[in-house]
């Protein structure tokens, strides 16, 4: 019985290899382990996806950096900027370091200038330095007109965000282990971009490395990967209850069948008692990760690319599923046990 245990288990592509004949323990496993039993239990072969579920990739999605003028302030104006701080800003800049800086180093180098500039141009006014003082004015408008781009460039465009949504190979216990400061890193951006978008350049830039590397250990790629693995199992474990719902009544003239009986047990154990709780904790991580993301896009939105756009319209449509599929499995499972004696799961219907 263990052997034909075994050889029933259906191997989760996208997710996670079952290994010998060991009870389920994670989430693809418990949610692979019910569209087995309920297909052996409605004598239905499990139904064969006829759609593509796979999560989107980020690095796949062609989003480059956004291009932002370059400043037209020359070493004679440099020179011309003694007594100013901005002189030192402008110094690094224009090094060699400066014109090859990553782009979070050069985002740290404008919010530097918008924070400095102010009282550099008031100086140069006093001291009757008007044509360089006008060129300051100049390039304070635009590194203000691109901060957004400057933003998009560091952040979302970045290595370490493109890192936070790379998939991973298995999922394994996710998102039980999950640990670092993501969370916090994405609200410390959120707020972050909010600030300097109102002209706070000087808040906390200190920070801005940290939370970055911070950033790279976030898990949306896994919380992606699940949504694309439980979307597939939940859509051949639907189309398994429509196709028994199609052929003939669950419970014919409203009587109790052992198949109804069986399949109740089957839903409310496996389904009620293992999958959906899976489910509840990645809702719960979604809800934790998301905001901050999406308050983070919605502040930069009028500077997103279009590459960027199709991949977050991608990327919301899939998490979506983690809502969508498992309330149109209930209302499946719902449809198929009308037929039966108070319905299929009497007084244990699933949340959904």
């Amino acid at each position: 019985m263990a052997l034909v245990r075994c050889a029933q288990i259906l191997i989760c592509s996208l997710a996670i290899a079952l290994a010998g004949c060991s009870p389920p323990e994670t989430g693809p496993e418990y949610i692979d382990d019910y569209l087995q039993r309920l297909a052996r239990t409605l004598n239905t072969p499990v139904p064969v996806s006829d759609k593509l579920w796979a999560p989107p990739r980020l690095q796949d999605a062609g989003v480059a950096k956004l291009p932002i003028p370059g400043s037209k302030l020359d070493v004679l104006d440099f020179l011309s900027l003694s007594g100013c701080a901005l002189q030192v800003n402008l110094g690094r800049r224009n090094s060699s370091l400066g014109r090859t800086a990553s782009p979070s180093q050069q985002l740290l180098l404008d919010l530097e200038f918008l924070a400095l500039a102010p009282a550099c141009i008031a100086t140069l006014v006093d001291q009757g330095k008007t044509d360089i003082a006008a060129q300051l004015v100049d390039a304070q408008s635009t590194r203000t007109a691109f901060l957004r781009q400057r933003i998009f460039n560091a952040l979302l465009a970045g290595p370490e965000y493109s890192r936070f949504w790379k998939l991973p190979p298995k999922l394994q216990a996710y998102p039980d282990q999950v640990g670092g400061r993501v969370i916090e890193a994405l609200h410390w951006f959120n707020q972050a971009t909010r600030m300097w978008l109102e002209g706070h350049y000087e808040f906390q830039v200190d920070q801005l490395e940290t939370q970055l590397y911070h950033l790279r250990s976030g898990d949306g790629g896994s919380l992606l990967l699940a949504a694309v693995v439980q979307a597939r199992v939940l859509e051949q474990a639907t189309a398994a209850v429509d196709a028994r719902g199609d052929s003939a009544p669950l419970c014919p003239q409203n009587l109790t069948t052992g198949t109804a009986k069986t399949l109740a047990t089957v839903v409310v154990k496996y389904f009620a008692g293992q999958v959906q709780p899976w489910l509840a904790r990645l809702h719960q991580r979604q809800r934790a990760l998301m905001p901050p993301i999406l308050g983070i896009e919605a502040q930069l939105e009028p500077a997103l690319p279009e590459a960027y756009r199709q991949w977050l319209s991608m990327r919301d449509a899939t998490l979506a599923t983690l809502g969508s599929m498992p309330r149109q499995h209930v209302t499946a499972l719902q449809r198929l046990g009308a037929s039966c004696p108070g319905g299929l799961l009497a007084g244990h219907t699933p949340q959904t």
